[in-house]
């Protein structure tokens, strides 16, 4: 059973999957993918579930096997590494890009959840998203869509895609930062692409997760070749940039103008 649970969130298109599978390496952890989107686990719990609903749902994910949540087919594709794990992981790890204001009753339900949240500049987020053909509807206009995501959003509050719902989660993060400082941590994507060792320790100490010589293997080569899949986690570090060549200036002004002087300017910086 396990003793702790860590949520990696970050809005889609963020770079969650990737800090998801850092932790993921681990001996002691038992990793599980979006949850709440997953045929098993869908609507499982939602803002008005009680203190025990939550808990029972923490225990069925954690012996859950589903294929969706272990990511299976991903990982026989090649797309995510296969991990080694110990017998009974004590740490219960899942990745989130929706339900980003559930993470409040986590939080206050259970003093063993920590929070770590990757926000990426907006402009590489979107630029992402509009550029993967399995995410942004086809036939779709990105200058009438990049603002609300109504096209994949599709009115429902548990979704997190385009400018405004990812400037709603970050505020989230942050307000939950400070809320529990000793338990949530904001990271920039584009620190941990720049200095993936560092900052990775850094998190596994934050978090109480063992760090051992799978996880240093692994932070090692994450960024030594680099897959066109959008959902594979080996990338080079022009991830942190090609957004400067492939989004409409006109939004990447609007983003600016929008951020500059807020909380938030320091994510496009």
């Amino acid at each position: 059973m396990f003793k702790d649970v860590v949520i990696v969130a970050g809005a889609a298109r963020s770079g969650a999957t990737w800090l998801g599978e850092i932790l993921n390496s681990s001996l002691d952890v038992t990793y599980r993918f979006q949850p709440l989107f997953s045929y098993a686990f869908k609507d499982r719990v939602n803002i008005n579930s009680t203190y025990e609903e939550y808990e029972l749902f923490l225990q069925e994910l954690y012996e859950s096997c589903d294929p969706f949540l272990l990511q299976t087919e991903q990982r026989e594709a090649g797309n995510l590494p296969h991990f080694i794990k110990n017998d009974s992981p004590h740490i219960l790890v899942m990745k989130k890009a929706r339900y980003h204001y559930l993470h409040i009753r986590f939080l206050k339900y259970f003093p063993n959840v920590k929070l770590i949240a990757i926000v990426r500049n907006p402009c590489a987020v979107l630029s992402s998203w509009i550029s993967n053909p399995k995410e942004f509807p086809i036939g779709s206009d990105a200058w009438l869509e990049w603002r609300l995501g109504a096209c994949k959003n599709q009115g429902k509050p548990e979704n997190f895609f385009g400018f405004y719902k990812w400037r709603e989660s970050t505020n989230i993060f942050i307000d939950l930062q400070n809320m529990f400082p000793e338990r949530v941590r904001v990271i920039r994507y584009e620190d941990l692409v720049d200095d993936p060792i560092n900052i990775g320790k850094s998190l596994f100490s934050f978090a109480g997760i063992p760090f051992g010589d799978q996880s240093q293997q692994f932070l090692a080569k994450t960024n030594e070749h680099h897959s066109e899949n959008p959902y594979a986690v080996y990338k080079n570090k022009s991830v942190k940039d090609n957004w400067k060549h492939k989004l409409d200036l006109r939004i990447v002004n609007d983003i600016e103008q929008e951020l500059i002087g807020t909380q938030l300017e320091a994510f496009i910086m």
